[in-house]
């Protein structure tokens, strides 16, 4: 009969333990996170217009980043992911306005050339980019994360050079575009650092587009729970390189968004 006990006892033990298990919250399949930062934007690069005026004669306008005279431009990035195991779909959107007077080279001449004057210009450049992005990360454990994935971004531009001299140079369109994506993510105890690479070039209805991305940024994790919030900082730069050919114009834009930022990341 005291043998038996033994038996109840090993049942007993075994049942509350099932129990406990199937009270404890198990670790879910799906996670979100999202980011909020803070950027100041530098731009450089140039711009370069050439219209025809007439047959055989031209005029072309030429600007830099620091003939602009811009500044820097004052702005959120965005950013939100949603991911099932190893797999994600991520958004990114960041806007961007610039304005300032300062100076341009307009020329005015055949094809066999002319002649460069300084002229004041007076621009105004807002730029809206969109990011959608799919990705698998090869390496997931808690504490590291390297990852490919191919997305499309969407440009909207809509800019206003207005020259002292020469005619003035306005457009308003969206650009869309396709890139691959490169991410790696790794922590040491309550430190966190990684990057993110974007690129591609390609051809869309008589546009060549080139783009590339970099973001490096680091962190610190303020809370460490189910749902964790994270200090972020970094710097980033984006290129955006674009020719625009027409029967009578062409338009060759190549210019750099850079800057530091700081900002929070939660992830569930």
């Amino acid at each position: 009969m005291n043998c038996k006990w033994p038996v109840w006892n090993l049942v007993l033990l075994l049942t509350l333990s099932v129990a406990a298990q199937e009270g404890e919250e198990k670790p879910s399949n799906w996670h979100v996170a999202g980011s909020l930062v803070y950027s100041s934007r530098a731009l450089d690069g140039s711009v370069v217009s050439k219209n025809s005026i007439s047959e055989g004669v031209f005029g072309t306008l030429v600007a830099t980043g620091d003939s602009m005279n811009v500044g820097e431009a004052n702005g959120l990035m965005l950013a939100l992911a949603v991911q099932y195991k190893r797999f994600g779909i991520g958004l990114n959107y960041m806007p961007t306005s610039f304005q300032g007077s300062g100076f341009a080279l307009a020329e005015v001449g055949t094809a066999g050339g002319g002649a460069f004057i300084k002229t004041p210009l007076e621009t105004d450049i807002d730029i809206e980019m969109l990011l959608a992005n799919v990705y698998y990360n090869f390496i997931q454990t808690s504490n590291s994360v390297f990852g490919v994935g191919a997305g499309l971004g969407r440009t909207e531009i809509d800019f206003s050079m207005v020259p002292g001299t020469g005619n003035a140079l306005v457009y308003e369109g969206v650009q869309p575009f396709g890139f691959l994506n490169l991410h790696m993510r790794n922590q040491y105890k309550k430190f966190i650092y990684g990057f993110v690479l974007n690129g591609l070039s390609m051809e869309f209805e008589g546009a060549n587009i080139v783009y590339s991305d970099y973001k490096v940024d680091l962190g610190y994790r303020l809370v460490d729970k189910r749902v964790k919030l994270d200090l972020v900082g970094g710097y980033r730069m984006v290129n955006f390189a674009i020719d625009l050919a027409g029967q009578s114009s062409e338009i060759a834009v190549d210019v750099t968004l850079e800057g530091p930022f700081l900002g929070v990341n939660m992830l569930y």
